[in-house]
């Protein structure tokens, strides 16, 4: 049975770990979030969400966090694991009336974060693999 808890170890909760995350500088995004990841070397992944105060009021703002939270625990089991991932939600966001930000759908939220999780961990790989290859040339093993 696969267990869709979402313990406080599956959460980033340091400031350096946010920085870290930024600075490995992995990303996509659409119009409505922006998704960074980062290898964390452990099993399982990580998760945050941030959303700017200048993008809607307090309900708004807790109201995408928790379909974020519940999209990452859904999805958990779909995306790869070894991550710390990241949701940023668009400042573009304070152009839309408050009704509609709380409008926003888990299935419209969890369908976008999968999506770009699956471009930016092609992403990834294709770093991986010119990091191998520039290794490889450096140790002269393609020679």
């Amino acid at each position: 049975m696969t267990n869709f808890k979402y313990p406080k170890t599956l959460r980033i909760g340091s400031k350096q770990t946010f920085k870290s995350v930024f600075d490995y500088k992995l990303f996509a995004k659409n119009d409505l979030m922006t998704v960074y990841i980062a290898p964390n070397n452990l099993k399982e992944s990580r998760f945050a969400v941030s959303v700017s105060s200048k993008a809607a009021p307090a309900c708004a703002r807790n109201r995408l966090k928790r379909i974020a939270r519940e999209a990452f625990r859904l999805s958990r089991y779909d995306i790869p694991a070894g991550f710390d991932y990241l949701i940023i939600y668009s400042r573009s966001l304070s152009k839309l009336a408050v009704s509609d930000i709380k409008a926003t759908a888990l299935a419209q939220v969890r369908q976008g974060f999968t999506a770009l999780v699956e471009q930016v961990y092609k992403r990834y790989e294709k770093r991986r693999y010119k990091e191998a290859l520039n290794n490889a040339e450096d140790t002269g093993v393609c020679d």
